[in-house]
């Protein structure tokens, strides 16, 4: 974290917040001035001598570890002056992007950077997701934020009449699951809606409609990759404690656990 804005600093309204700053916390103040910013870029150039055996001077090898090793970027909150651009054009010879929350000109072909090299007027409720998608970053989902327990160990469970709270298709009601590709401007990342009625309007051992849309969107994501990550709802599903898949498309059978409901 480096600058600041009208007279207040970014680790400055962390600190109002009871947030912890330092190493640990991955949250590290370098100074009140732009200028603080060259020691994370200096962190970066480091990286390359010791990791990547770019030789000092080698600008063009440092960009190129640093583009494709290095997955960082800038996000800029507030007004931009004339010192930030020019410390972002530094950042940008690294090929780390920068994503603002201001009305600033865009640099949108790509080149030095992976993807767009300068994206403006993003709110800040999507800005780090829009700074993940310009650096092409992969995000690898840790802890899933459902209710029940989810492991591979699940996948061969088996959910008996007696334990089952509800069901779906199974020639037993009117089911199916479609995925499709829409363009990446269209998609909101974890967005869910439940139409109709939810499962626990049913008492146990209960039947109900079900259809499942899933839209996904990607940089470099193909038509040809549909029916894979089609297929990739059975194992998701069968993976919860307490669900149980069968079937795909317009054949497909669920059950759900009275636990589990």
């Amino acid at each position: 974290m480096a600058g600041h804005h009208n007279g207040t600093t970014f680790a400055e309204q962390l600190v109002e917040g009871g947030v912890d700053l330092g190493w640990d916390t991955r949250l590290v103040p370098f100074g009140r001035e732009i200028t603080a910013a060259i020691y994370a870029a200096g962190f970066a150039s480091r990286v390359a001598l010791t990791f990547g055996g770019v030789q000092p001077g080698d600008y063009r090898r440092h960009l190129l570890y640093n583009k494709n090793r290095i997955f960082a970027f800038v996000v800029a909150l507030g007004k931009v002056t004339d010192e930030w651009y020019a410390t972002a054009a530094g950042a940008i010879n690294y090929g780390f992007p920068t994503i603002a929350d201001s009305d600033i000109p865009e640099v949108l072909p790509t080149g030095v950077c992976t993807y767009e090299h300068v994206v403006s007027n993003i709110p800040h409720d999507q800005i780090v997701e829009k700074a993940i998608e310009v650096r092409g970053l992969k995000i690898k989902v840790s802890e899933i934020p459902i209710p029940v327990s989810v492991s591979p160990a699940f996948e061969g469970e088996r959910i008996r009449k007696e334990d089952m709270h509800v069901e779906f298709g199974g020639q037993r009601t009117p089911a199916f699951e479609w995925l499709r590709m829409l363009d990446i401007g269209e998609v909101e990342d974890g967005k869910i809606i439940v139409m109709g009625a939810d499962v626990d309007s049913v008492q146990k051992g209960g039947q109900m409609p079900l259809g499942i849309v899933v839209e996904v969107a990607g940089r470099k994501m193909q038509t040809d990759f549909e029916p894979v990550l089609e297929r990739q709802i059975h194992t998701f599903m069968n993976e919860a404690q307490g669900l149980w898949h069968m079937g795909q498309r317009d054949i497909n059978w669920v059950r759900i656990s009275e636990t589990a409901a």
